[in-house]
């Protein structure tokens, strides 16, 4: 039996950094560095890999102040001066230690890595974590993992026996070439997810940093830039960023749109392939456990 783990409760707004105002604070003071995590939220969770980067949480855990002494929102500021510009708007509110995570969030802040995380839902969304970010609630998360278990519940039978789970979930155990093989496939869909990813944002940055006026972000029509038909996003660019593709370049982005649409879906329909692959091996495996016997998933 496997314990599912709460991410950490919604933190105070003023502890949510972007990945600028982390990297000044940084900058500033680089003892402050190990304060931070990157923040996974249920909004920006994908499936098998999911990127990091842009959110960070500022993940003083319970009784920090108390064993560094720090009774006031100054005092934390004059440890960590690379934190004033960003807190100091919130000194006047009256909860104490109001800028540590509350003690709900241990279990989540301890958890071992690598890590799954689980969304929620009846088709919940999974990847693999294998770094140090934090997730927040409701995801959850299985800790310590490893790309056997992803594939366990990863398949469609995993995926609903997750949804049904609470505390915890009980799951099969596969034979050494079994498991061997779904350690393989796993490890296939996460480095195809993190390439898709990578090729997905990639081109939206370069969209952002060539047309983009400052100040300017993009749409969510053109974060999915693959589903657009090249006349498309040139008006989609135009109508978003406030300026056009110049026709001398239009070929040139012609065929980077191409090339990067083709490369997207060949990569989803091969993690089609690897997850068909992993059913065919992980399903059979819940058929033949006890997970559809009254309390084997609790």
């Amino acid at each position: 039996m496997r314990t599912l783990i709460t991410g950490i409760p919604q933190p105070h707004p003023a502890l949510i950094f972007s990945r600028a105002e982390r990297d000044q604070a940084v900058i500033f003071d680089p003892a402050c560095a190990p304060l931070f995590r990157p923040l996974i939220e249920r909004a920006t969770l994908q499936p098998w890999h999911t990127p990091t980067g842009d959110t960070w949480l500022l993940s003083l855990p319970p009784g920090y102040s108390t064993e560094r002494n720090i009774r006031s929102l100054a005092d934390l500021i004059d440890r960590h001066p690379g934190l004033r510009q960003r807190l100091s708007a919130y000194a006047s509110l009256p909860d104490p230690h109001w800028w540590e995570l509350p003690p709900a969030a241990a279990p989540a802040l301890q958890a071992a890595a690598p890590r799954i995380l689980l969304g929620d839902g009846e088709q919940p969304v999974i990847a693999w974590e294998g770094g140090y970010a934090l997730a927040s609630a409701p995801i959850r998360m299985i800790a310590p993992a490893d790309h056997v278990l992803l594939a366990l519940v990863m398949c469609s039978v995993g995926r609903r026996e997750l949804s049904r789970a609470t505390n915890a979930i009980n799951l099969p155990v596969a034979t050494a070439s079994v498991a061997h093989r779904l350690a393989e496939l796993t490890a296939q869909a996460v480095a195809m997810a993190q390439e898709q990813q990578s090729l997905a944002r990639e081109f939206a940055r370069r969209l952002l940093a060539d047309f983009g006026p400052p100040g300017s972000t993009l749409t969510d029509r053109l974060r999915r830039w693959w589903e657009l038909e090249f006349p498309e996003l040139l008006v989609t660019v135009q109508q978003v960023l406030r300026n056009p593709i110049p026709a001398p370049f239009q070929p040139f982005w012609a065929a980077r749109h191409a090339e990067g649409r083709a490369r997207y879906y060949a990569l989803a329909n091969e993690i089609a392939a690897v997850e068909a692959a992993i059913d065919e091996l992980a399903i059979p495996l819940w058929q033949a456990s006890s997970y559809s016997s009254p309390g084997s998933v609790v």
